[in-house]
Formats: C-alpha cells, structure tokens, sequence
C-alpha cells in the first residue's frame, strides 16, 4: 500500500516555474538515482503515474469544483481508490523486494531520500502562504510515515510473512487503516494539487475542506499506524497476549 510519496516529483507535475534552487535540484536528481537504481520497470512508473494522472484529471477536478463537497467525496474515493491501488500494491512489492534482496538501496538510503523528497514538498506548500499549508504538511508527514512502515515490514517479514500476521492478527484493524489512508490520500492530492497551481478552476471553500480533512482523516490514519505497529511486532504481539490484553 504504498503512497504516492515514493516517486514525488513525478505523481505530482510541476508547477508553473518548477523546482528552484540548488538544494531542490540536489533533491531531484537524488530521487532519480534513487528510482534507476532500485531498476524499477518503466511499465510500472508509468502504470503508477497514469492512475494519478487519470485521478488528477476526473475524480480530484471533480472534488474540487463540487457543489456538494460531502457527496462527491465519498462518491469518488471509491473510484480514486480503484483506480490507484493495484499500481500502488505492485510498486510496494518490487520497491521492497530490491530493497530486502541486498540491492544497491538499503532500507536507509530509502527513508532518507523519501524524507527529502517529503521536506521539499512542504517547502514548497508553505512557500504558497496558504493558510492551511500546515494541513497539508502534517497529512503528507502521515503518509510518508505509513509508506515507511510498510516497506519497514515488508523487509523485515517478507511480503508473505507481513500478510500473514495481519490475517492472523489485524485483519480489521488493517481494513480500517486502509480506508483512512486512501480517504487521507484523496483529500491531501486533490487539495495539494489546488494549492500548488496545478488544478487551475476550484471552489475556495472546497480547498479549505479538503484540507481540514486531509488532516483529521491523517490522524486517524496515525493512530492506526500505532495500533498495527503492536500488533504485527512479535515481541509486542506475545507480551500482549501473555498480559491478557489480546485473548489467546
């Protein structure tokens, strides 16, 4: 389930005027190392990159123009999550995969480039002086911390073995954060894209919603995050379940 955090720069196009300054383009070329040598199959980038593009141009356009906020959100994040989430499952896997298999990336060089990718784009959202840009940070903060515990397990477990202690341990639990991540996801990319230039024609008082959302729906996802985290650990799971917490 991983979010879009991976490849930035690229699910994202640019606004008008780009990147600036030496340090962004450090950034960028750094992710493009980063992305050429985890030899991530360009069918698979561009899959990824045509899902968001295609939500970017219906379901976010769609949001951020409703006249009936509420209902169109929840009537597009089913469609917004179809359409992005078997790309999404496929790059987890093969990004996770080069990682546990001893490549050229290791699990550090994946959390340091991601986090850099992550502080140029809070740069740039507070470089708008919107006045919920701090929103969005925090939202993005959430994702990108999910996206880091995903891949975390996932080297750690095994793809298999990760599924397999959410079946056994968390399988409601996972559902829920699911649906918090994609509704969190929804809300930050279609207000982000708002705020950045991107989406030309919207509704303020949508923005503004989607925004506030972005961050309530980001904490539940944080809070899921926490729940998962003691439920997958073994040593946490056993301690839980030898206190009675958890019944056997």
């Amino acid at each position: 389930m991983e979010t879009l955090t991976v490849l930035q720069q690229y699910l994202i196009p640019r606004p008008v005027g780009g990147l600036g300054g030496g340090a962004a383009a450090l950034v960028v070329k750094q992710s493009i190392d980063y992305v050429t040598a985890l030899d991530i199959p360009r069918d698979l980038i561009d899959n990824t990159l045509s899902a968001f593009r295609d939500a970017l141009d219906n379901e976010v356009r769609t949001v951020l123009s409703a006249d009936n906020l509420s209902n169109a959100f929840l009537t597009n994040l089913s469609t917004f999550t179809v359409k992005i989430i078997n790309p999404i499952i496929k790059l987890t896997q093969h990004v996770s995969s080069n990682i546990g298999l001893g490549g050229r990336i290791s699990i550090n060089d994946f959390g340091r480039v991601e986090l850099a990718l992550g502080r140029e784009l809070a740069r740039l959202i507070r470089s708008t002086n919107y006045s919920r840009a701090e929103d969005l940070v925090y939202a993005l903060s959430i994702l990108i911390e999910h996206d880091q515990w995903v891949i975390n397990n996932v080297v750690k477990y095994g793809f298999d073995g990760l599924m397999d202690r959410i079946n056994e341990r968390a399988l409601n639990e996972v559902g829920e954060t699911s649906a918090y991540l994609m509704a969190t996801m929804f809300a930050w990319y279609s207000s982000t894209t708002a705020v950045l230039g991107i989406v030309k024609e919207f509704r303020r008082e949508n923005l503004d919603s989607l925004a506030q959302w972005s961050r309530a729906y980001a904490e539940e996802l944080d809070t899921y995050i926490d729940t998962l985290d003691l439920l997958i650990s073994d040593e946490t799971y056993k301690a839980l379940r030898e206190e009675g917490v958890i019944k056997q």
